[in-house]
């Protein structure tokens, strides 16, 4: 196959990956999130990092603050709480290896966060991540979170 499909295929995949992220994390679906990393790990801005989904859904679990519908702060259940945030993910940037095995990619990010009528700019910064090519199909290998903008957190995670 020419590598410039290779290249387009392999971006569209990413992208949708990346996309899905924030996707996931804004509905609630922390099974779905931790899903992603699988064979994966993540390091957030603070803590350690968390390898695999198991340690991922916990992580998530116990940092993200959840609300029900009626903006009351709840413990996680799947389907039945969000953390009223939306996350903006923009400004990708690829840099794949020859063989398009790997990519390295950068991105922006920019969350929003909706209650008591209220809609704010809780968090900015970037993703660090790298993708990697199995028989599979791409998977999210590791992602580094890079908080450069922090705004009141204070309703969004914990600590």
């Amino acid at each position: 196959m020419d590598r410039t499909v290779q290249l387009a295929q392999a971006r569209f995949v990413i992208e949708e990956i990346i996309f899905r992220y924030a996707e996931l994390l804004d509905a609630g679906d922390l099974e779905g999130l931790s899903a992603l990393f699988a064979r994966g790990s993540i390091k957030p801005a603070v803590g350690e990092t968390a390898k695999g989904a198991e340690e991922v859904f916990r992580l998530y679990a116990s940092v993200v603050k959840f609300y029900d519908a009626d903006e009351n702060l709840v413990p996680y259940e799947r389907g039945q709480c969000t953390p009223r945030t939306r996350h903006i993910t923009t400004n990708l940037i690829f840099d794949f290896d020859n063989a398009v095995m790997e990519a390295n990619v950068r991105s922006v990010f920019t969350v929003y966060q909706t209650l008591a009528g209220r809609n704010e700019i809780v968090a900015g910064g970037r993703y660090v991540d790298k993708f990697v090519r199995t028989l599979q199909g791409w998977h999210l290998n590791e992602r580094e979170i890079i908080v450069e903008n922090a705004g009141d957190m204070s309703r969004h995670l914990n600590g």
